[in-house]
């Protein structure tokens, strides 16, 4: 181990430690009893995890993730001898930012869907009984609050398949095992799902991006998405490299299923800043796409189907809604927007992760 991962293992070793005796003292599902041995597995799992892989194995999550949400991941996947805390971590990312996503339903109420709620998005209104009531604890209120969501979401990944053999597995082109694809598509029936929260997964794992996976391949060659070059980018390299934002990839695949599109532009070739500013474009981030073609039609003010995507990504909710949507037609509404730069494309850009 480097001096500098020490120093950040330790750094989250200690901020697990006060965690722990702060939600002791504050929560009865965490009585102070407990904490020794709580917080003894949480360290010796994470310790265990930088001897195992290379030294920095883990330094994204440990950026990215809060101290007390990690301790939780951590607890929690630890009644379920086949969940990793990263697989865990996954859902919490994609599903709220780990809580910290603006979104309705994430702190209190319900989401634009009208059906979910709380950091791990728990369905509260289906059944009866609904998944939060099968999975929590009966108390409505302790859907939004993580010490209680987190363990009842390593519950319902244990219970959907993650220690039964699975007879068919659902999405064989992404990368993991069968296991774990039927149950993340058990919490959000969508194969991009699958990909994005596995995804993340890895990279809670791995500092460097991982290897291309078949999801991110068969989008490569997927013949509804064809590249161009025509307008100074490389959109052919850049959609078969794994730096591309899990939600990028998630969303062309959607829309690959109802369009053929053309991509002039994804990373290469795109400046630096967005033009006129010196904001750096979700370009450079690996976080944006250009679409210039949609069903053969030129993108522009009179074209029907362009149009009708636009609308559809209107209409989108959930981790695939993007931040930023650029086009010819000015909705009058946040993410949307229309200016001169934007009457020949759709662009589609995604705020941090």
């Amino acid at each position: 181990m480097t001096p500098s991962v020490k120093r950040k293992v330790t750094g989250a070793i200690g901020a697990l430690l006060v965690l722990a005796l702060l939600t002791g003292r504050a929560s009865p599902g965490f009585p102070l009893v407990k904490v020794g041995a709580a917080v003894g597995r949480a360290i010796q799992h994470t310790l265990r995890a930088q001897a195992s892989r290379p030294a920095t194995a883990a330094v994204p999550a440990l950026a990215d993730v809060p101290s007390g949400y990690l301790a939780l991941y951590v607890q929690a996947a630890r009644t379920c001898p086949q969940l990793t805390w990263q697989l865990l971590a996954g859902i919490g990312k994609v599903e709220s930012d780990h809580g910290r996503a603006p979104a309705p339903g994430v702190r209190h109420g319900i989401n634009r869907a009208g059906c979910c709620a709380g950091p791990m998005q728990f369905n509260t209104h289906n059944g009866p009984p609904s998944t939060w009531d099968t999975y929590g604890d009966h108390t409505p209120t302790h859907v939004y609050q993580p010490r209680y969501a987190i363990p009842a979401a390593a519950r319902k990944l244990c219970a959907d398949g993650l220690t039964a053999p699975t007879p068919r597995d659902p999405c064989p082109t992404v990368a993991g095992s069968p296991a774990q694809h039927t149950a993340v598509y058990a919490y959000n029936h969508a194969c991009w799902y699958v990909h994005q929260v596995l995804g993340v997964a890895a990279r809670y794992t791995t500092t460097p991006p991982p290897p291309a996976d078949p999801f991110t391949r068969a989008l490569a060659h997927n013949p509804h998405l064809r590249p161009t070059s025509a307008r100074g980018c490389d959109p052919a390299a850049d959609l078969r490299d794994p730096r591309l934002d899990l939600r990028v990839q998630s969303l062309l695949a959607v829309l690959a299923g109802r369009w053929r599109l053309r991509i002039s532009c994804l990373h290469t070739g795109h400046s630096t800043y967005v033009r006129g500013t010196r904001r750096v474009s979700n370009h450079t981030l690996w976080r944006a796409v250009d679409i210039d073609q949609v069903d053969g039609q030129p993108v522009g003010p009179h074209s029907p189907a362009a149009h009708r995507l636009v609308a559809w990504l209107d209409g989108l909710q959930g981790p695939l809604r993007p931040a930023e949507v650029g086009s010819p037609w000015p909705l009058g509404h946040r993410p949307y927007f229309s200016n001169e730069d934007h009457q020949d494309h759709i662009h589609i850009g995604y705020g941090p992760m």
